[in-house]
């Protein structure tokens, strides 16, 4: 382990103990950039913003790990009281079926819509801007820092490493965990193009994770191959070595178990539960053995599918909640199935779900809802499952018939690539982040 002889000031808005989809690269990255000569201090948002909390995170940190936590102002927080407001008074029903919506609450969804594009530039978490850039700020007048990391999403994250740049000048690192995909509005859409351009051209070095992010960013925005690093999402290997069976049969044996870990965003379950409606009318036998899991956060689009097909669904699909991470890599032992819904054409050509590495690691069969794009390549590429077109039904349907006919449960499960999977580990992967922030910090002496 080399001595942190170098300083970077990282910008988390996301970090422990929030529990969101970007924490646990924010948290793994951060703690292994100790191993290479980077001693971090993180700048994040202080206290619980309603979302779910894991303080297990916490222990996973290294002592000497400095953490600066700052107020935010809920921007949006009219929001909920004011739907609350307008429901009350029998407006706003739900958006199962959006072409019955009566005129006026299409009409207040619409003012709604426009009154966040209005308001929340660059998004919804702007009001974390002022805090966070002023004890950023403070720290570098405070002591010497040789790289600016920044850490997106939230976009707001990327607007406080540009002003930090401009009145500090110290070098500047930008990463995109995920594309910024373009708002519908056109005026909104120019100004975000417009806002992301000049940190590209302002930042030192640009870290995205997928080699399609990186053509994006070359083709459309002119960004220099130089400029930009792909690193990707990674795994901890410590918590897959080190973790043991501790309560056997979380999942009911004697059943095919399918699940997914994780939040379902917007249309990324593509007609997945189509298929499986049409399969179990044809099969209603399947009802005996098979479940599908769903182990965190179905979104609208998900609950819908599940309400047009609850009468197939009842006896099948099962709805488990958040659970804390460290059960999650139980669950995904004891599935037979990984799902993976990832079925937008945005999200399939230019991102991959965290959680692909962790499926990757684990070893049971992926079975990937996507088009074509990074997942598709890391599961084949990994001979790790299979990928299924989100938009055809009749295939998703044979996959599954597949996999339900050659279904055995190997224990324990392995990677079937296992060379291939050991370079998403985190401190691999932090590795390739120190070179960035050596190579930027180099270049500004």
């Amino acid at each position: 382990m080399a001595s942190a002889t170098k300083k970077a000031l990282v910008i988390a808005f996301d970090f422990p103990p929030r529990r969101t989809s970007a924490v646990y690269r924010n948290t793994n990255l951060t703690t292994y950039l100790v191993q290479y000569g980077w001693e971090p201090t993180v700048v994040t948002v202080r206290g619980n913003l309603g979302g779910v909390e894991e303080p297990e995170l916490l222990k996973r940190l290294p002592p000497e790990l400095r953490i600066e936590r700052t107020r935010y102002l809920a921007v949006n927080g009219w929001e909920r009281s004011t739907a609350s407001v307008i429901r009350t008074a029998g407006a706003l029903k739900s958006r199962h079926d959006e072409a019955k919506q009566p005129l006026l609450d299409r009409w207040m969804r619409s003012a709604g819509d426009f009154a966040r594009s209005c308001l929340y530039f660059p998004d919804s978490t702007v009001g974390w801007v002022p805090f966070g850039l002023a004890r950023a700020f403070r720290l570098t007048r405070e002591s010497r820092y040789d790289v600016v990391y920044v850490m997106s999403p939230p976009r707001s994250a990327t607007v406080v490493g540009y002003w930090l740049r401009l009145l500090s000048g110290i070098p500047w690192v930008l990463e995109f965990q995920d594309p910024w995909y373009p708002p519908k509005r056109p005026l909104r859409r120019r100004f975000e193009r417009w806002l992301q351009l000049l940190m590209l051209r302002r930042a030192d070095a640009v870290v995205v994770m997928t080699e399609g992010h990186k053509e994006e960013f070359k083709q459309s925005y002119g960004v220099p191959d130089g400029k930009l690093a792909v690193i990707r999402n990674g795994f901890c290997e410590d918590d897959f070595s080190r973790d043991g069976v501790s309560e056997p049969h979380l999942l009911p044996p004697g059943f095919i178990h399918l699940s997914h870990f994780g939040t379902i965003y917007p249309e990324n379950s593509g007609r997945f539960f189509q298929a499986l409606c049409e399969l179990l009318r044809e099969q209603p036998e399947l009802e005996k053995k098979l479940r599908v899991n769903i182990i965190g956060d179905p979104n609208e689009d998900c609950e819908r599918a599940i309400y047009e097909g609850r009468k197939e669904l009842r006896g099948v699909l099962y709805r488990h909640g958040f659970v804390p991470h460290g059960l999650v890599r139980q669950l995904m032992r004891e599935t037979s199935y990984l799902l993976l819904f990832w079925g937008r054409p945005h999200f399939s050509r230019l991102a991959i779900a965290g959680k692909t590495y962790e499926y990757l690691r684990i070893g049971r069969p992926i079975l990937a809802v996507t088009h074509p794009g990074g997942v598709q390549q890391l599961v084949e590429e990994g001979r790790a499952g299979y990928v299924l077109n989100p938009e055809n039904v009749e295939a998703i349907k044979g996959v599954l018939r597949t996999v339900i006919a050659q279904h055995r449960n190997d224990w324990p499960p392995k990677p079937a690539r296992p060379d291939f999977v050991a370079q998403f580990r985190w401190d691999r992967l932090a590795e390739k982040l120190a070179g960035v922030f050596e190579r930027v910090s180099r270049d500004a002496r």
